[in-house]
């Protein structure tokens, strides 16, 4: 298993994860609200969790764009298709 894959796989669990905990914190709310009467604010319960998500996905974002690019800023796309043969 090469570092790509396991990056990869790092980054959709913690994608997953924090996608989780936003919507059982928003299903928290509604319950409190609807249920308990007592209004919950969604923020409290779900703010790291975003923050996560828009971290992660920035820092990907930036990786991506330096990784995959060769010139002086951004350049061109130097990604190039491998065909894979069976020996």
């Amino acid at each position: 298993m090469s570092a790509r894959s396991v990056t990869r796989i790092l980054f959709i669990t913690t994608q997953l994860a924090a996608l989780g905990w936003v919507s059982v914190s928003y299903l928290i709310a509604i319950y409190a609200t609807v249920r308990l009467g007592q209004v919950f604010p969604v923020v409290e319960l779900s703010q790291q969790a975003i923050e996560t998500i828009l971290g992660v996905n920035v820092l990907k974002t930036v990786q991506n764009i330096f990784e995959h690019n060769d010139g002086p800023v951004f350049g061109t796309n130097n990604s190039k298709k491998e065909v894979k043969r069976d020996c």
